[in-house]
């Protein structure tokens, strides 16, 4: 039986889709025995000495005082999430700076630059938001606290005015 060009052409890109799938599972499970290997040689060679000083809690080498759980201010948090957009902002602009030059000298710059207008933008409102709304000042006054505390936010804001 013959076949014809078509046919061969898609009985090879099965194949080669087969032997991509098999050759990541192979990778997955060589994987997942490297670490169960090491694990298993580490909790047989190791010793067991327990002390109560091992289960203590370690922080940067000083010895912890008071509770844990400790009630963070919530600035904390803001400040890590403005850096992680940030972080992730600049960990997709590079590489993007780098396939714009090359789309650019194929034709192809005008489309690359509206697509990363409307990347920038959807991370440049919310930081904008987040600044104006005053989130992003460290230190702010007892009185602004205040109002914040008894009316809410933008209730305060709409009552005694943004700044004083």
């Amino acid at each position: 039986m013959m076949q014809t060009g078509g046919t061969l052409l898609a009985t090879a890109a099965a194949d080669t889709n087969v032997q991509l799938v098999l050759g990541l599972l192979l990778f997955v499970v060589a994987g997942f025995v490297l670490a169960f290997v090491g694990l298993s040689i580490s909790r047989l060679t190791s010793s067991r000495q327990p002390h109560p000083e091992k289960d203590a809690a370690y922080e940067c080498g000083e010895p912890a005082v008071g509770e844990s759980w400790v009630q963070f201010d919530l600035r904390f948090y803001t400040v890590a999430l403005v850096f992680i957009v940030f972080d992730v902002e600049v960990a997709l602009l590079w590489p993007w700076a780098a396939a714009f030059q090359k789309m650019g000298a194929a034709g192809a710059g005008s489309w690359a630059f509206w697509a990363f207008l409307v990347f920038f933008l959807l991370i440049a409102i919310p930081f904008l938001y987040e600044w104006k709304s005053g989130y992003l000042e460290w230190v702010r006054s007892s009185s602004a606290q205040k109002r914040e505390s008894l009316l809410g936010g933008a209730k305060a804001e709409r009552h005694f005015g943004a700044a004083e």
